[in-house]
Order: C-alpha cells, then sequence, then structure tokens
C-alpha cells in the first residue's frame, strides 16, 4: 500500500488516499473550503463544485485523473440536494460515467452539504 497525500488536505487520523491492488481510494472529501475549514460560500453548487475539486486534488496527488475514476459516493443530508448536485457532477466529468451511488445521511461535519468518496484506478507506469 502507498499513501497520497495532497497540499490541501485537512490533518487528522487518516490518509487522503491510499493506492493499493492497483486503485486509489480517496477519503471523503466534504464541501468544507481548506481555507477556513467551513462549507465554501455560494451555496450548494458551489459546495458540490468543492468537494470534487478537492477530490480531484488527491487523485492527481496519486498520479491519476477524474477519466480514471471506477466508482463515486456521494452522502447528502437530503435527497432534495439530488437534481443539484447531479447537475455540477455531471458537468464536472462530462461524458465519463464512472458507477455511482447517492446516500441521505443526514447531518454532515461543520454542516457541509455534501461529501463523496471515490474510487480510481491508477494508470499502468
Amino acid at each position: 500500500m502507498k499513501p497520497v497525500v495532497n497540499q490541501n488536505a485537512p490533518r487528522g487520523h487518516y490518509t487522503p488516499g491510499m493506492i493499493a491492488g492497483g486503485l486509489l481510494f480517496v477519503s471523503g472529501q466534504t464541501s468544507a473550503d481548506p481555507a477556513t475549514g467551513w462549507p465554501a460560500e455560494g451555496g450548494f453548487e458551489a459546495e458540490m463544485q468543492m468537494a470534487l475539486d478537492k477530490m480531484e486534488s488527491v487523485l492527481l496527488a496519486g498520479g491519476c485523473t477524474r477519466k480514471d475514476v471506477v466508482m463515486c459516493r456521494i452522502y447528502l443530508p437530503d435527497m432534495a440536494l439530488w437534481d443539484r448536485a447531479n447537475a455540477v457532477y455531471g458537468a464536472f466529468f462530462g461524458d465519463h460515467r464512472p458507477a455511482r451511488i447517492v446516500l441521505p445521511v443526514g447531518t454532515l461535519n461543520r454542516n457541509c452539504q455534501v461529501e463523496l468518496d471515490v474510487v480510481a484506478e491508477v494508470p499502468a507506469p
């Protein structure tokens, strides 16, 4: 196993990403702005974009891109946010369509409106 650490990752008892068996497992990325630790300003769409951007930062640190994502899990406090999440997600991934699950989980850390984690295939050297 090989840990992946990116520059904007908060510190804690976890690793932002872990490579094992040719896959990169990205830990949950909330919509908290790394500069403040609080949800990104600008409403739900800005929060969804922040979570995706943070996830992409870990992917890049692990030698992957968004096109290498094979599975994404999206955690929302309320399924009423589904359509809005899907719109930002679709714009982010474009024609690439990873497997996905969206789960309602109630209140997230620091009242973020989204958290996501992904699994990506690490390209062969």
